[in-house]
């Protein structure tokens, strides 16, 4: 679904963007008449496939998100000198920014239907951007316009609660002076950058608003390597019971981390390239030169995260080759002394049936000592056998 919706905003894009300002204001007016009707079915069609709750992975189900709604953004207008936060009960309350000071806009609640069409009027944002925003299993990926740039990422963070690890996508706008984040629901993940921007602390205050879009994709990288640390935790003590205790649970385990391995590499890898094209200029005009040695480090970050991911994946596959070995060595082990028993008892089921054979000419039959004879023959031979066995250490 996300490729067809992709290749069909491509063919729209690429026809309306030879349109005037006007005829773009008008276009987008009459998509709007119709956009509730495209974004149902997208959506619905979405919501079906994506409501995954899958071992410990967790993705917000289209009703969780259909309870957050009508959430007033938090806006940020700032400088280096002066700062602003507030919450205005509409988009349109909110007055035009100055030249010098950069706009933040944090908005919560990604089926607000109102608050998205709020925002698209008054920052021109197309209206198949607001569909991408609004299909919350949008792929990570990064589409570059004339003046402003639209990037979708994906959340995995710890959740302390139900201990799953969650995952939310983030959409991000940025124009010139503006930014603009779609979160799925509220969260703590850019707390400490609103407490930098409140405090004036670091570079975000006395930067352009890239620094400010830089920052917080730093953050959302932090959060892989924080999963990532978890997820060696658990490998480490998969570890432990590998050659402690030889369980089913265990196997299942590692093929639940094995699974989530896939998942944050299909999330996580196409973040290189995109990082990679906010470095050229002849990609985007949006990003300073001064911000671009701050995406080179972002770069490598993204490339240490892909490479513990794949680390993570060898390490979990040969967990299953070696529970795999140890499995068939027990077996074998099984099996070994049962051919071992085995091997004792067929010389001693020869001498039974040999005295078992009812002849009348057998004189050893009515000796009086041959039935201990024979017994004691019998033992003989197995211990014999069973000395023979431990000297070649085969048992």
């Amino acid at each position: 679904m996300s490729s067809t919706l992709s290749k069909t905003k491509a063919v729209v894009l690429k026809g309306i963007r030879s349109l005037s300002p006007t005829d773009f204001e008008v276009y987008s007016e009459d998509f709007l008449v119709n956009e509730d009707k495209i974004r149902d079915r997208t959506c619905s069609i979405a919501h079906r496939s994506l409501s995954v709750s899958r071992g410990s992975i967790s993705h917000q189900s289209a009703q969780e998100m259909q309870t957050i709604t009508h959430i007033t953004p938090t806006v940020f207008i700032y400088n280096k000198d002066t700062f602003e936060e507030r919450q205005y009960p509409s988009i349109e309350d909110m007055p035009a920014i100055k030249s010098n000071e950069c706009l933040w806009i944090d908005a919560i609640g990604v089926h607000d239907t109102t608050l998205l069409t709020s925002i698209s009027r008054r920052f021109k944002i197309h209206p198949l951007v607001i569909l991408d925003i609004e299909t919350h299993e949008q792929r990570t990926k990064l589409d570059i316009f004339d003046d402003a740039l639209f990037l979708v990422l994906k959340l995995i963070y710890p959740d302390r609660i139900t201990q799953q690890t969650c995952i939310e996508q983030i959409s991000f706008y940025l124009k010139e002076n503006v930014l603009i984040t779609f979160q799925e629901k509220p969260k703590d993940t850019f707390d400490q950058i609103k407490n930098k921007i409140r405090k004036n602390l670091g570079r975000i205050r006395k930067s352009k608003i890239d620094y400010l879009f830089y920052s917080l994709i730093d953050k959302i990288v932090d959060q892989y390597m924080d999963v990532l640390d978890i997820v060696n935790i658990k490998i480490e003590e998969i570890d432990h019971q590998l050659m402690n205790k030889l369980s089913r649970d265990t196997l299942e385990t590692i093929y639940d981390l094995k699974r989530h391995m896939l998942d944050y590499r299909r999330l996580i890898s196409p973040l290189k390239e995109i990082i990679n094209r906010l470095q050229k200029e002849e990609e985007t005009q949006i990003i300073q030169e001064s911000t671009i040695i701050y995406l080179k480090d972002l770069s490598d970050h993204v490339v240490q995260v892909n490479d513990t991911i794949d680390t993570y994946r060898e390490t979990l596959s040969s967990f299953i080759d070696f529970y795999m070995m140890i499995n068939s060595n027990a077996m074998n082990e099984v099996v070994k002394t049962l051919t071992i028993i085995s091997t004792i008892f067929i010389p001693l089921t020869f001498i039974a049936g040999v005295y078992g054979m009812n002849f009348d000419n057998m004189p050893e039959i009515h000796w009086e000592y041959g039935y201990y004879v024979v017994l004691s023959g019998m033992v003989a031979l197995a211990l014999t056998m069973l000395l023979f066995f431990k000297r070649k250490n085969w048992f």
